[in-house]
């Protein structure tokens, strides 16, 4: 064969591969690199920060670095909601890669941190990451779409970054779809979160994800249905970026993959944790939706309102009128049921009648729920620690399961010579009025679609009435509670758990504790109550179940409980519960008050102090035991504020004046936040006006700056007040420097410092010409 022959050849053979290797594909150790940069080189980046802006300018030139047709930085100062106005300095890195068409996809997710010692590595330097990398991939390839790359600030806020972005984008009327990216980087399931209150993310979108996750074989996409359901209450308590677009009626969708098993908004949040395989995952189930709609165009049919559930990772849609449909046949079912058990009641005279059987079992279950607690409280005391739960927090809830149980066999014990009627028609009454009063109240007041749980429960229960056979009437009755048990403890219950950890600062006393361990324990009672009258009916109307009861109650049986508690509450106890994912926090807190020059330093823990140690100048302290809350014996000085500028009346008219001020706030050391107030001692404020973001009320307006504002402040505002009124002006500010020398050291526990500084005093306001 001849050169020629053999180079044509093996060119051929060769050409796949090599135009395979020039292929550009999502690559994790790029997004890595970003990561690093966003939480390791620059760091915490909370809203208004100096960090966050260099990230905002750093997020813009990598778009240019990509090629990016425009790239600009859509800036925001102002914050307002209902009770509160806050003055910044944030925005919206934007570039924007033109295509074939004006219609536009826009991917994005917010760069910002939680907190000033939060490094936001998985929340949410990940998904900004995963942006960029999408930007660099997809700047190289040809586009259909317009595809516009948005790093949002100011998410933790409360989506502000993506808000100001819908409303002051120019073309925003163009973009046809969004996919925010919210955490990519942590090995746990990812969750798709795709609804508000009221907008929901069309079904080929949801259909479409779904479909891609199973075809490149990652099988960890979930929809997160019941804690969807709770969320929606209220207008939604969390969510990400893709909610303005949503509210905008702009088909979103967001992926968010650690919320359960990645330290988020907390010190921990670092990169340490970051999974490459999971960025990889997670990138490239977000460039194969954008391959698919590039290639194929974005659907633009609408749906009517559904509810998602996620059966074996296959997504089934439930059209809304469906739920409000079954829970209607629910509650019709239910009056059947009702007037059905009534008319098969025992006649019982009057004198044998048993009464008090409702009320005995609400005692019961009362002790059922205490002992849920006893479980927790027991490791708390023998480890000495407040949330020894904190790791293996799902090992613990078996623990507290296995507490019910020995709940319920001690309740039987110290009910034996109490009589319960043997008429299940007493039992069944109340377990259907109060579901009936469950869906009612749910129906009106919040949505058919939480409705639906309690709706469940009510028609599994009914149809346990009204089949006479025994065994399937035991089975209903056993699967009827899971929807509710469901909901409440949903896809996410651990997050939120492991969050009130922060709570812990709060509460200092016994009575604190207490109350809040009698509110949760309320909650239990009152949730689960219709599913206790509902046993009882079963126990009483199947005589195996009632002879499997007796069987219960015998000591064998709490000498095999007793058994179990002990061997896994000492498996409980040999598990750390903290590690270097998963820990306590430790506040150094100073105050000083300049005019009563007083000063206060503390000590707050959310866990017990163990092994901690405090040096200043002047002191030595060691702190281990049962205590989370300790104030030192230092004194201090911080006038660090003043106040300058005057304040003139410009008009007067009856006993009304109208005054102007122009005040210079100044901290000689840089200040993390500010908040200024200005109080009326008697009356009001009318007719305020300010170029600041301020919020005010009847006899206050305050002005806040968050974070890291200049250190002069220039506040310019008018308002009318009535004569002879004095004004009191107060500056409250809070550093991340302390006002001396001062070490906090624990192995345990992370550390954070704040001074708060207070400067306080009144003007007296005389008419002037």
């Amino acid at each position: 064969m001849s050169f020629q022959k053999q180079l044509f050849v093996t060119v051929l053979i060769l050409l796949p591969a090599l135009l395979f290797s020039q292929t550009i594909n999502f690559n994790a150790d790029s997004t890595y690199s970003y990561i690093n940069y966003l939480s390791v080189t620059i760091g915490p980046r909370p809203m208004g920060s100096q960090n966050e802006d260099i990230a905002l300018n750093w997020i813009k030139e990598k778009f240019n670095e990509f090629g990016a047709d425009s790239t600009f930085i859509l800036k925001f100062f102002k914050i307002k909601s209902d009770k509160s106005s806050v003055n910044t300095n944030s925005g919206t890195a934007v570039g924007i890669f033109k295509g074939e068409t004006d219609s536009t996809i826009v991917i994005g997710g917010h760069f910002d941190s939680a907190g000033r010692e939060i490094p936001g590595a998985n929340d949410n330097a990940s998904g900004t990451a995963s942006v960029i990398e999408l930007a660099r991939i997809w700047s190289q390839r040809p586009r259909h779409y317009t595809m516009v790359f948005a790093a949002f600030g100011g998410e933790e806020r409360g989506l502000v970054g993506s808000k100001y972005f819908v409303e002051k984008y120019q073309d925003i009327n163009k973009v046809a779809l969004m996919l925010c990216l919210d955490m990519t980087g942590s090995d746990d399931y990812i969750l798709t979160l795709a609804e508000t209150d009221s907008m929901q993310a069309p079904i080929w979108l949801m259909r479409d994800a779904f479909a891609i996750d199973k075809a490149l074989g990652i099988n960890r996409l979930q929809y997160p249905t019941h804690f969807a359901t709770l969320n929606n209450i209220g207008g939604g308590g969390a969510g990400s970026d893709h909610i303005p677009f949503l509210h905008k009626k702009i088909p979103a969708i967001d992926f968010t993959a650690g919320i359960c098993n990645s330290p988020i908004h907390t010190p921990q949040d670092k990169i340490y944790f970051i999974s490459k395989v999971m960025l990889g995952k997670c990138g490239a189930l977000a460039d194969s939706l954008l391959k698919k709609y590039q290639k194929f165009g974005i659907p633009t049919s609408t749906n009517e309102p559904y509810m998602l559930w996620s059966v074996f990772r296959t997504p089934v849609f439930i059209p809304s009128p469906a739920i409000a449909a079954f829970t209607v046949v629910a509650m019709l079912l239910g009056f059947l049921a009702f007037f059905i058990s009534r008319k098969n009641r025992l006649i019982i005279e009057k004198p044998k009648r048993i009464r008090f059987s409702g009320l005995k079992l609400l005692l019961m279950i009362a002790v059922v729920a205490v002992c849920v607690f006893f479980g927790e409280a027991f490791l708390q005391l023998f480890k000495g620690l407040r949330y020894p739960w904190l790791i293996h927090f799902n090992k613990y809830l078996w623990f507290a399961a296995i507490w019910a149980i020995a709940g319920g066999w001690i309740v039987i014990q110290f009910t034996r010579k109490w009589r319960f009627s043997p008429d299940p028609y007493v039992y069944s009454k109340r377990a259907l009025i109060l579901l009936f009063l469950f869906v009612i109240i749910f129906m009106i007041f919040v949505s058919f679609r939480l409705a639906l749980y309690p709706a469940i429960t009510l028609f599994l229960f009914s149809l346990a009435i009204l089949i006479p056979n025994n065994l399937m009437k035991s089975l209903l009755s056993f699967i009827a509670p899971l929807s509710m048990f469901r909901l409440m403890f949903n896809e996410i219950f651990i997050f939120p758990a492991r969050m009130s950890i922060n709570g812990g600062f709060n509460i200092s006393s016994f009575g604190e504790s207490f109350l809040y361990s009698g509110l949760l324990i309320v909650i239990l009672i009152v949730w689960y109550l219709p599913s206790i009258y509902l046993a009882s009916f079963v126990v009483v109307s199947v005589s195996r179940i009632k002879s499997s009861l007796k069987l219960f109650r015998q000591p064998m049986f709490g000498i095999v409980i007793v058994l179990i508690i002990l061997g896994y509450g000492g498996f409980l106890y040999s598990l750390p519960a903290y590690n270097d994912m998963w820990r306590p926090s430790i506040r150094v807190e100073a105050e000083y008050n300049i005019q009563k020059k007083e000063s206060k330093l503390q000590l707050i823990g959310n866990e017990y102090f163990k092994d901690v140690s405090v040096k200043t100048d002047s002191l030595e302290n060691y702190f281990s035991g049962r205590s989370h809350k300790e104030e030192l014996k230092q004194l201090f000085t911080a006038n660090w504020i003043s106040i300058n500028g005057a304040e003139s009346i410009i008009y007067i008219a009856d006993d009304t004046l109208k005054v102007e001020v122009n005040w210079q706030l100044h901290s000689c050391v840089p200040w993390y936040r500010v908040f200024f107030q200005i109080r009326a001692d008697t009356l009001e404020f009318k007719n305020v006006e300010s170029d600041l973001n301020f919020y005010s009320t009847k006899n206050r307006i305050s002005f806040s700056w968050l974070a890291d504002p200049p250190d002069n402040l220039n506040v310019k505002a008018c308002f009318s007040m009535i004569k002879g009124s004095k004004i009191i002006r107060k500056i409250t500010a809070n550093y991340v420097e302390m006002p001396i020398p001062i070490e906090v050291k624990s192995e345990l526990a992370d550390i954070r410092y704040r001074t708060k500084v207070v400067y306080q005093d009144t003007l007296d306001l005389e008419m002037r010409d």
